[in-house]
């Protein structure tokens, strides 16, 4: 509208006039004059322009209206194709007209018909612009771009076109296809979408790539347009299953989402909604399969937010009710993929529940769990023994039994069972050799296994594990280099590499491999700037560097790693405030910037440096009192606080940090009694105490 529309009016009558005069007739005013009084003027005149112009050219117009750009090859083709003549000579003709816009983005020689010309074309349903469409989508179907392709499917059945657009796009977002995403959104903004329904699915794919590339606010924005295209296909047809099903979907994603800026009660009341758009359905058909199933994976992801602001009990709760819900879906199985996804579900569930019980140190539970959960899956490859996804899920299974046993310091037992992982993982990889996923989880399983080996003091069997790991990183990396999980995860490996450096003692070695960490996580931040915990792990690599130079006196450099890192959890909480991990992680680095100082004799520094440490550990125990990790880390700095004070004869201010050490350290052990490193951190420190008043 506006004064857009009006220029370009006056474009197309100059056009008319000239077009006129060239066939020998002259226009006055008065012709115009009788243009009837509508609010499409244009259409009037775009049908005088092309009676005055050959037919030849008309039939080209009307062809070229069906391409979102062309230029001089292309035309020819459509010439030749539906058989009107197509010469230089009419080409420049045709680029003159003022209805004919110059594409510089796209590069010297291509032009497009303005929009608005091609509006009024495809309202009129041009039989010649649909022969184009059908020839368009064939050539660029040859030409391997399908961006383009489903534009002309769409052109000529827009639902058709739409649902390739979906399935086109999922597919990219999964396999990392950035490229590929950017051009598929770019024909987004033209595509026909007639129904509410499709235009959730394509609103929800959006959403799912913004969220993958940590897009927060589009993300959160296209879940929230999804969300209101499903309930509009719900009001008249409030028994539709799919469009439940979908928002239930997108509310959990939603959530999810929400949870990860640490909008804690938005994430819990979506993740609610998405359950409560299960039960709605279920109320109705309490057998409907895909109701169960989605429920499941909601309350699974309910049960994980609940975990980790230590509702403990509330999060017990959720994982139970979702592996109840699983149990109810078996039955309800209609043929054997059903029973598949049931049981491999159900899995995960109970896989979920066993982490959980095993972070609170319910030894005994977590294995008992992770059983049925083997059970689980073992039923589910009894429909077909070589299910990718199952091979895969019942793997990472094995890794978080293989960490309970190393955590509980079996760990030859640890490394059979890791290597039953890698098992099942290349039993995966023969089945779908270039899937990134399971590169990834076996990466990460050959970690664990590096981890286990420095305890049984095998350094060397440590050090090919972690470059066994790194290998299976880059080999998801040659297929998709963009794969910011898999840096990610390669990050992680080269820290870990760095960290047996140093205890070889080979720091400069380590000061490599850390470095080399951080450049792998800022590869992955071009494509995700705000992903939190990629953030996360950049900083925790800057702290290991930071004490690497600290440990070679290069204290300078250590410093300025340490502010570094500091800084980098500070951008971490601007985008999620109450992440308590960041938060105890920051308190981390600042208790070892305290130490530095302290080896520096910068006391009064250092002194202000453990309070702010400290108050770091009180910030995440506000949001969540029995967080163990920061109760631990505050014990330790409240103890190493007080020992700088005994040495400078603050005497009751190291008698008052003393015992707040102890407090923290035995509502610890009441959360998690088994932890042998906490119990000997308070007898060591009881014996001081004794000591002390002996003294």
């Amino acid at each position: 509208g506006g004064r857009g529309a009006s220029a370009n009016i006056w474009g197309l009558a100059a056009d008319l006039v000239l077009q006129a005069a060239a066939q020998g007739t002259r226009l006055t005013a008065a012709d115009f004059a009788t243009l009837p009084d509508t609010d499409e003027p244009s259409q009037v005149l775009i049908e005088r322009l092309l009676r005055y112009v050959d037919l030849d050219m008309r039939y080209a117009v009307h062809a070229l209206c069906a391409c979102r750009a062309f230029n001089f090859e292309l035309y020819k083709l459509l010439g030749q194709a539906l058989d009107f003549s197509a010469t230089r000579a009419t080409f420049d003709l045709l680029t003159q007209f003022s209805f004919v816009w110059q594409m510089e983005q796209r590069g010297q020689g291509w032009s497009r018909i303005h929009d608005l010309l091609r509006r009024l074309d495809q309202a009129g349903s041009q039989e010649m612009t649909r022969r184009a469409h059908a020839l368009l989508e064939q050539h660029y179907r040859q030409q391997d771009e399908t961006a383009e392709a489903i534009y002309h499917a769409n052109r000529l059945e827009w639902q058709r076109g739409v649902e390739e657009w979906t399935e086109a796009f999922d597919t990219a977002v999964h396999f990392s296809r950035y490229e590929e995403c950017l051009t598929l959104l770019e024909v987004r903004g033209e595509l026909t979408i007639s129904s509410s329904f499709l235009l959730g699915n394509v609103s929800q794919s959006e959403g799912n790539y913004f969220a993958t590339l940590s897009r927060y606010a589009e993300a959160e924005q296209e879940y929230c347009e999804a969300i209101a295209a499903y309930n509009q296909a719900l009001e008249p047809l409030p028994r539709n299953m799919a469009a439940f099903i979908n928002k239930g979907i997108v509310l959990k994603n939603l959530g999810d989402l929400q949870i990860k800026l640490s909008k804690y009660e938005e994430g819990l009341a979506s993740q609610q909604a998405a359950i409560e758009a299960y039960d709605q359905i279920l109320r109705r058909v309490p057998s409907y399969f895909d109701a169960l199933n989605n429920k499941g994976l909601a309350l699974v992801s309910l049960g994980n937010t609940q975990a980790h602001l230590s509702h403990n009990q509330q999060a017990l709760e959720s994982y139970q009710r979702a592996v109840d819900a699983y149990s109810q879906a078996m039955p309800q199985a209609q043929d054997r993929i059903q029973t598949l996804y049931a049981s491999n579900n159900k899995g995960l569930a109970l896989s979920r529940l066993g982490n959980f019980q095993a972070n609170l140190s319910w030894h005994n539970q977590a294995i008992e769990t992770y059983q049925s959960a083997i059970s689980a899956f073992n039923q589910a490859l009894q429909q077909d023994p070589n299910d990718l996804y199952v091979l895969s899920n019942k793997g990472r299974l094995l890794e978080s039994l293989g960490n309970l046993q190393s955590n509980l310091s079996q760990h030859d037992q640890a490394i059979e069972t890791y290597q039953s992982a890698i098992d099942l993982f290349n039993q995966a990889l023969q089945q779908a050799p270039n899937d990134i996923n399971t590169s990834n989880s076996k990466g990460n399983v050959w970690q664990s296994i590096g981890k286990s080996y420095l305890p049984l003091l095998q350094p060397q069997n440590a050090m090919v594990s972690y470059q066994e790991a790194i290998y299976a990183f880059d080999q998801a990396l040659q297929r998709t280099p963009d794969d910011t999980y898999a840096l990610n995860n390669k990050g992680i490996a080269l820290q870990r590499l760095g960290e047996l450096q140093v205890a070889l003692s080979q720091p400069e070695k380590a000061i490599e491999s850390y470095q080399k960490a951080i450049d792998i996580f800022n590869q992955a931040l071009d494509w995700t700037p705000n992903h939190t915990d990629i953030l996360s792990n950049k900083a925790c690599a800057l702290q290991r560097l930071g004490q690497s130079h600290a440990d070679l006196l290069q204290h300078e450099q250590a410093v300025a790693k340490y502010e570094e890192a500091v800084a980098t959890f500070e951008q971490v909480l601007k985008q999620a405030p109450d992440y308590i991990h960041a938060i105890n992680n920051r308190g981390n680095v600042l208790a070892s910037l305290a130490e530095l100082q302290v080896s520096l004799s910068e006391h009064s520094q250092a002194l202000r440096t453990y309070q702010e440490s400290i108050s770091a550990y009180d910030q995440a125990l506000q949001r969540t009192p029995d967080y163990i990790d920061a109760l631990n880390n505050k014990g330790l700095a409240q103890a190493k606080l007080a020992n700088l004070q005994a040495t400078l004869g603050q005497t009751p201010a190291a008698d008052q940090h003393y015992l707040a050490a102890l407090a923290a350290w035995s509502r610890s052990l009441q959360l998690a009694p088994n932890d042998q490193t906490v119990r000997n951190w308070k007898d060591e420190l009881e014996a001081l105490l004794q000591e002390r008043s002996n003294a």
